[in-house]
């Protein structure tokens, strides 16, 4: 049976030196478009003319997510020479139905299609937190145990409280402190969100997730100061979510989604970082080494296989390896003045 899996955790997977399958396959269009469905038959010929019959699980198992009717856009399917193992990432959106047999896993096809990222989502409030899960563009609530939601449930009696005495006079009351309650306050929300971020990084389900912070300006930013242990996303929500329902939650985070993902493209590339970019492969390889970058830029596959086809296993290499180490990767597509590979330091 087919695993379900995303592209962080196919990125673990051990490199090999025999083939591979990476198809993407346009499941909308399958459900009505004959010529689509031919198409897929074809493809499923080359594999086992290519491969030979050990494939014919892996086929089977396409056949068969097919006939499933998912409620998904698209699907990406990996497997080995063997169909030892076979793997699925579910995708919001596929353009074209394509596929690759080369030696591991062909991230630069599995990219070229809509970024297919999941996020946690937390919402930051002073001395309160929720979690949520951001899946194919959709939003929801996600329940961990033991997460503190409120800011009693991480400190508990070690609360800081500042002894206050007020007393009546003309009408007004008066209030005395015996200690700075503000300053006492802003001392529990960095033990809260210290206690978050411990929390989360300890998690094995969330520590390697990328996290999307939603709040108040003030309170984002004193999350990202104290963090050190978890990959915050460039993408804030920086507004208070308390009363946001999941669909407006969503209809935020997915329209700023699209804004970075623009913005980090081809005009990143050409303008944002013009006097800070590295375009020579070795140079690229040996930051990605150190792991001193901090965005890589990619061209399509179209232009990579016109121009330097034999770059192709080295570039889709170096992607694998940025993902690995978290950074940021771009597909930059219809952009044939672009370097084939190109990178921005930390």
């Amino acid at each position: 049976m087919a695993i379900k899996t995303t592209i962080s955790e196919l990125v673990k997977l051990p490199d090999v030196t025999k083939p591979m399958i990476t198809l993407n396959l346009n499941l909308s269009k399958l459900s009505y478009d004959e010529a689509e469905q031919l198409r897929v038959k074809n493809i499923l010929r080359e594999i086992k003319s290519s491969l030979g019959s050990k494939v014919e699980p892996f086929i089977t198992e396409v056949n068969d997510l097919i006939r499933q009717q998912l409620p998904y856009a698209g699907v990406t399917m990996i497997t080995d020479h063997d169909a030892a193992k076979i793997y699925y990432v579910t995708r919001t959106s596929i353009d074209k139905t394509d596929y690759r047999i080369g030696n591991g896993v062909d991230f630069l096809l599995l990219l070229s299609e809509s970024p297919n990222h999941d996020y946690t989502l937390i919402e930051l409030n002073r001395d309160s937190s929720k979690l949520f899960r951001l899946q194919n563009k959709r939003v929801s609530a996600l329940q961990i145990k033991d997460y503190p939601v409120a800011l009693q449930d991480a400190l508990g009696s070690e609360i800081s409280k500042g002894e206050l005495n007020f007393k009546a006079r003309g009408g007004e009351t008066l209030y005395h402190g015996h200690g700075e309650v503000s300053q006492e306050k802003q001392i529990d929300q960095e033990r809260y969100y210290r206690y978050l971020i411990d929390f989360l990084a300890n998690k094995t389900s969330l520590n390697e997730n990328f996290f999307i912070l939603m709040g108040l300006p003030q309170n984002i930013n004193l999350f990202q100061r104290l963090n050190e242990r978890l990959s915050i996303s460039a993408v804030k929500i920086s507004q208070s979510a308390q009363k946001l329902s999941l669909a407006e939650i969503s209809n935020l985070v997915n329209k700023k989604l699209e804004v970075y993902n623009k913005e980090y493209s081809a005009a990143a590339v050409t303008k944002n970082y013009k006097d800070n970019l590295f375009t020579d492969f070795t140079n690229i390889q040996n930051m990605l080494n150190s792991r001193d970058i901090r965005y890589l830029f990619v061209a399509s596959r179209s232009e990579i296989d016109k121009k330097e086809p034999e770059l192709y296993p080295k570039i889709n290499h170096l992607i694998k390896q940025a993902l690995l180490q978290k950074t940021a990767v771009s597909i930059v597509s219809e952009q044939p003045q672009m370097p084939l590979i190109s990178a921005v330091a930390h």
